[in-house]
């Protein structure tokens, strides 16, 4: 039985063979956690624990359209961005990073049926 999921993968493969610019492979960056401390008696924050490694993804990045801007949830500069499935869940609290550099997720944006994640149609702007 062909799943969403394998379909999204195989209609990457196929966009990647007719326009190999238009994929490319990027990365999702998990936060740092914090190791030890923290606590409302710690006044430090804390230290911080090992950052996790990148998780690869493959991606397509778009600039949004100018008709899809509104000010408020979609804004002038900001990217679609949609990754395939990967080993991990993401998050609004990831990073992107991508050839426009490292990008915070705004809108999530998870496609999923029956509970599995098919893709992340995210918008996510500049900055760190």
């Amino acid at each position: 039985m062909t799943t969403i999921r394998s379909k999204v993968t195989a209609a990457f493969d196929k966009l990647a063979a007719k326009q190999p610019d238009a994929i490319q492979w990027g990365s999702i960056q998990q936060p740092t956690p914090v190791g030890t401390g923290g606590g409302p008696s710690d006044a430090t924050g804390g230290t911080p624990g090992v950052a996790p490694d990148p998780v690869p993804a493959r991606m397509a990045v778009f600039e949004i359209a100018e008709k899809r801007i509104d000010g408020t949830n979609i804004k002038a500069g900001d990217f679609q961005v949609i990754v395939e499935p990967v080993g991990i869940e993401i998050t609004l609290a990831d990073r992107v990073i991508c050839d426009r550099g490292t990008l915070i997720i705004a809108k999530l944006g998870r496609v999923a049926s029956g509970g599995e994640t098919a893709l992340y149609d995210m918008v996510c702007r500049g900055g760190s």
